[in-house]
């Protein structure tokens, strides 16, 4: 491989286009670089499609696959502008954009702790359901929660393994202390965890979440993917 992007070894982004394309159902041997691979799933009742450093990977059902090998490579990652393209009924998932580290990120000097499902409630209870649904927390097998002075939970992050080699990662903060350091503070203790588990962390963040993206960067994430996703009827 070549062109990797900054703090991302090639292993790293080698295991990481392999779990991707293990994923779509693209045997890894098979993939290269600038190039797009269709996939003819026919369990999904969706169209998946996903380009990690360069290598691209859409899969389908039969009944719309001709359509997508018609289409131009770039418009296989907006859900939007594809889901018109595709039989009526068909409505955008969404996109996201793919970031992904090996590598532990400096700690802050806040309290953060292994978070008890107390703490999980607390600070749910205080977002709003998008806000929730988005974070990935409650798919997460562990978390950690970054506490305020006075003890309170104000930020929750955690991971969960996902395929052999990644892990997704979750990150939820009480909108009464955002900016102040405290999701930063949780999430690079459960990167730290993620990476001494020998995994590579990964994070979602869906197009148009710049707070998230921001954060995800200052952690020393790498963006280097984009994921797009449309349901069909």
């Amino acid at each position: 491989m070549n062109s990797l992007p900054a703090h991302l070894s090639e292993n790293a982004l080698g295991r990481i286009v392999t779990e991707w394309a293990n994923v779509i159902g693209v045997p890894p041997q098979d993939v290269s670089r600038d190039e797009w691979i269709l996939v003819e799933r026919a369990d999904l009742d969706a169209v998946v499609a996903v380009n990690v450093d360069g290598f691209g990977f859409a899969a389908a059902p039969p009944r719309v696959l001709d359509l997508l090998r018609s289409a131009p490579p770039e418009s296989l990652l907006d859900a939007a502008g594809l889901a018109r393209k595709l039989p009526a009924g068909a409505h955008p998932i969404g996109c996201a954009d793919l970031l992904f580290t090996d590598r532990v990120p400096p700690l802050r000097r806040l309290n953060v702790r292994e978070a008890a499902p107390a703490d999980v409630v607390a600070v749910r209870g205080r977002v709003s359901a998008t806000d929730w649904e988005e974070s990935g927390i409650e798919e997460t097998e562990r978390q950690w929660a970054a506490m305020d002075s006075a003890g309170s939970p104000a930020a929750i992050a955690g991971f969960k393994r996902w395929r052999s080699e990644l892990a997704q990662m979750g990150v939820l903060a009480d909108p009464g202390h955002r900016g102040a350091g405290y999701a930063y503070a949780a999430a690079a203790v459960a990167t730290q965890e993620t990476v001494r588990a020998g995994l590579i962390a990964q994070w979602r963040s869906r197009q148009g979440n710049d707070a998230s993206r921001r954060l995800a960067q200052r952690l020393g994430f790498t963006h280097c993917g984009v994921q797009a996703a449309v349901a069909l009827s």
